[in-house]
């Protein structure tokens, strides 16, 4: 069932394939927010993340063509994409479905990783297309955060009112410390790892709602459609909740659509 409280806007999951449901879409959506399975072998059961190179991304291509059809003729796509699949879902959505690259964002974290024979990773790239090359939402004035001529050298020259975040994306310790232990000292935004008490364990991949949200307050306005083709936790439902947007997210997985409906409903009545 929807979650909305009366004459708010209304956030539901559903089960469902997501190009199948994109493809038979009502309406456009103003922000397509896609956190897709990254074929590495995850536990996600009515998906088989462990596809050949060619199937992978003959299914790539069939939902990002789905989003794109569906999407407003003034929205943005976000995509969340690993270092193995960046360059060819780069292209892929510039040369096969005409989107246009706004950014490459880098989402950057640290913890716990056990490498041996290479660099830990610590980050995952973030891929904002529009639909349009010039008219699309972008509200500057909703994400300023203090410049570090105002923050750390108290120079009076900064911007009054402060400037956007650069697009590696570092939260500030105070956004951080509900999702790490208080022994922790770090201004990255971690993942939500297994451990963590806010993990949701019947998905395994969580973003956090800090990320989500810096997202749907930049690319879409209150009252517009989002639109989550990879539901899983629900987080960007949750975003929209918090913010007055409609959402609406597909997942296979009937406990995700379960959970993360339920999740959202816990956000609106905090």
């Amino acid at each position: 069932m929807p979650v909305a409280k009366k004459g708010l806007p209304t956030q539901v999951a559903r089960r469902s394939d997501c190009v199948k449901a994109m493809d038979g879409l009502k309406y456009k959506p103003k922000l397509v927010i896609a956190d897709p399975p990254y074929n590495q072998g995850a536990p996600y059961g009515a998906y088989d993340d462990n596809l050949s190179y060619n199937e992978y991304m003959d299914w790539t291509r069939k939902w990002v063509g789905a989003a794109a059809s569906v999407l407003d003729p003034h929205g943005s796509m976000w995509i969340f994409v690993p270092d193995e699949w960046v360059s060819e879902i780069d292209v892929l959505a510039k040369r096969e479905f005409k989107l246009h690259k706004r950014q490459h964002v880098i989402w950057a974290f640290t913890f716990g990783q056990r490498c041996s024979n290479k660099f830990s990773r610590s980050h995952c790239h973030l891929l904002h297309l529009t639909k349009t090359k010039t008219k699309f939402t972008f509200n500057a004035d909703s994400l300023k955060v203090p410049s570090a001529r105002e923050l750390i050298y108290g120079d009076k020259r900064a911007m009054k009112g402060g400037k956007l975040p650069d697009d590696t994306w570092m939260l500030l310790e105070s956004q951080l410390k509900p999702h790490m232990g208080k022994d922790k000292d770090t201004w990255l935004e971690s993942r939500i790892c297994g451990t963590f008490k806010e993990r949701k364990k019947h998905s395994p991949n969580q973003i956090p709602v800090q990320i989500m949200e810096r997202i749907v307050l930049a690319c879409s306005d209150k009252g517009d459609r989002v639109l989550d083709p990879f539901a899983g936790t629900a987080a960007s439902g949750v975003a929209c909740a918090l913010h007055g947007r409609h959402w609406e997210g597909f997942d296979l997985s009937p406990t995700c659509v379960t959970e993360g409906n339920r999740r959202i409903k816990a956000a609106l009545l905090s």
